[in-house]
């Protein structure tokens, strides 16, 4: 049986001084929404950087008029978080020129961002359990649901999250049956960025197949995910990267008892018996880290994770780490990243690592594809952790 489906509910406030209006939706494709805000396209948004000027396409992969991807409970009753791109000079000026109320009582506004690729803001007046944000400014006003917290739905949960947007659902059903069967995972979210190829109902039908898994959300998230590319002008534009850590971190996660940050294409190992959050339960700081390598698929079989069982003949090449955490532990308190926990220093376990499958991919940032004139061989550890799983 699928989690309760909530119903969508949308609010339009008109502007002050114009007849244009700023849509405000409380979004559910999804067992839990998002509550977000997005400015008009009259208002003068982020700056388009020069690189991306001249092409059209490249500029709609920017998200210049989003105020917040969502505004949730916080963990004090007195407390909202919301949680979108940067604010940058125009939005932060914004801020600070509005009156801003909860449920109309004064605020008090803070920034307690620790990334330049998202910004979170912490809302706090003297009414417990608000139920609505109420922006008044020169130019527009507006009022905006907050969302619920989810903090007790995964509390002392093992729990895996990613983004994703149109991977195909037989890999999301063996990347989270994997986990379930070989790391105990019992807990799931899934942020689906705008998929084009099935909606997040499917995604859910998808999830709910899995013996083992207790609780699972999928959580349409409708916004520019930022331009493909990897050159580091191309990643600082990403902000829906950052921002769903966060909003994983604060909104879904907070209380669970281990967190695994995995993608659909990669799959994460342990010794034999001992799971990646056992390993985690040895480490003192509560945090560690996995190194990947990339595996290939064979070429006579059908693309899945577990045909992904040839490696390069020569020296393979280190990659960025993936990470586990407690999230109640000592780190409790540092942001998230994609690769490990700012201002923290990795922390390998011997024995822990993740396989990166090549071909589990869009090619959406770049061609993915395998060269045919490298030399691959079969790879004992790929055969070995596919062993443990049925996937």
């Amino acid at each position: 049986m699928l989690p309760q489906t909530w119903t969508c509910s949308y609010a339009w406030t008109q502007m002050i001084g114009n007849e244009s209006r700023v849509e405000m939706k409380l979004l559910h494709k999804a067992p839990q929404p998002v509550s977000y805000c997005i400015l008009p396209s009259h208002f003068k948004g982020r700056d388009v950087p020069d690189w991306a000027m001249g092409d059209p396409d490249l500029r709609q992969t920017i998200d210049t008029h989003t105020l917040f991807y969502d505004l949730f409970a916080g963990e004090d009753p007195t407390k909202v978080v919301a949680v979108g791109p940067p604010l940058r000079q125009t939005m932060r000026r914004f801020i600070k020129d509005a009156i801003i109320t909860l449920d109309g009582s004064a605020v008090t506004v803070t920034e307690v961002s620790q990334t330049k690729r998202s910004c979170t803001l912490e809302f706090v007046s003297e009414v417990p359990h608000p139920t609505e944000l109420i922006i008044t400014h020169p130019q527009m006003s507006f009022r905006q649901t907050v969302g619920p917290s989810q903090l007790k739905d995964y509390s002392g949960k093992r729990a895996l999250f990613t983004l994703s947007r149109d991977n195909d659902l037989a890999w999301i059903r063996d990347w989270a049956q994997f986990h379930v069967e070989t790391q105990g995972v019992n807990a799931i979210i899934l942020f689906d960025n705008a998929s084009t190829k099935y909606g997040t109902s499917e995604i859910l039908e998808t999830l709910d197949g899995i013996a083992g898994l207790d609780v699972f959300d999928v959580v349409s998230m409708p916004f520019a995910f930022g331009p493909p590319g990897a050159s580091r002008e191309h990643h600082r534009h990403r902000y829906l990267q950052f921002a769903v850590l966060e909003i994983a971190r604060r909104r879904f996660l907070r209380q669970a008892s281990g967190v695994l940050n995995m993608d659909i294409d990669e799959l994460a190992y342990g010794p034999t018996g001992r799971t990646v959050f056992d390993q985690l339960a040895a480490q003192k700081k509560g945090f560690l880290t996995l190194n990947g390598v990339w595996r290939y698929a064979m070429t006579d079989t059908q693309i899945c994770h577990a045909s992904h069982v040839l490696r390069k003949a020569e020296k393979e090449q280190p990659m960025y780490p993936k990470w586990c955490l407690d999230p109640q532990g000592p780190v409790k308190d540092l942001a998230w990243r994609i690769h490990g926990l700012k201002g923290l220093a990795d922390h390998e376990c011997a024995g822990l690592g993740f396989l990166h499958c090549r071909s589990i991919s869009n090619n959406w940032s770049y061609d993915r594809t395998h060269n045919s004139s490298e030399s691959l061989v079969p790879d004992p550890l790929a055969q070995s952790v596919f062993a443990s799983s049925t996937i």
